[in-house]
């Protein structure tokens, strides 16, 4: 299977159907699904897994598998998923990793690489994060990513913050949307890490 992006401990590739154990396993995880409206069975996790597939082919990205380069354990979920907030629709920046994999930097590393692909392959002019105001561990992600808080919105019957990041001045320019490259992109370890579950 071939990466999406690979950064100095990690790498992202998309999801496929034989991911169902890892995928159920975390999403039955209360403590993974506490800011959702409920806990996922493996029923569920196929449908969210088909549902990656069905955005890479539409969209050029989605949620993708994160897994330790050194072992190839996978770590969690990342990618850049198209939502929409209050009509509009927006590229957010999405991580949702398992408790055994909270406090090692992870989701800083690997939402840091999918920002800046989603601003030099996508053409994005900006990312944005949703999160719900009391979920600690992931509005500390977004401020290590250095994410703006911009505003609060109500999605799908519960509040959530929106926080932003505006891609450096050239690739805002460039608002053209681009086709989804096959191949890895290697990008450096970001400077901060911490880590969440989302």
């Amino acid at each position: 299977m071939t990466d999406v992006l690979v950064t100095a401990r990690l790498c992202l590739r998309e999801l496929v159907p034989d991911d169902l154990d890892f995928v159920a396993g975390m999403l039955a995880d209360p403590r993974v699904s506490q800011f959702y409206p409920k806990c996922f069975d493996r029923e569920d996790a196929r449908d969210w897994i088909d549902r990656q597939i069905a955005r890479y082919a539409q969209e050029g990205h989605g949620l993708w598998l994160v897994s330790e380069r050194a072992t190839g354990r996978p770590v969690g979920q990342v990618g850049l998923l198209l939502q929409k907030v209050e009509g509009v629709a927006e590229p957010e920046l999405a991580w949702l990793l398992p408790p055994q994999c909270w406090g090692k930097g992870y989701a800083t590393e690997a939402a840091a690489a999918t920002r800046q692909a989603a601003f030099s392959r996508w053409s994005y002019p900006h990312v944005v994060a949703l999160i719900r105001p009391d979920n600690a561990q992931s509005r500390r992600v977004a401020d290590r990513l250095g994410m703006t808080l911009e505003r609060e919105v109500w999605r799908e019957g519960f509040r959530h913050l929106v926080y932003r990041s505006l891609a450096p001045a050239p690739e805002r320019r460039a608002r053209r949307r681009v086709v989804h490259q096959a191949g890895p992109m290697w990008l450096p370890d970001p400077a901060g890490r911490e880590e969440t579950g989302r």
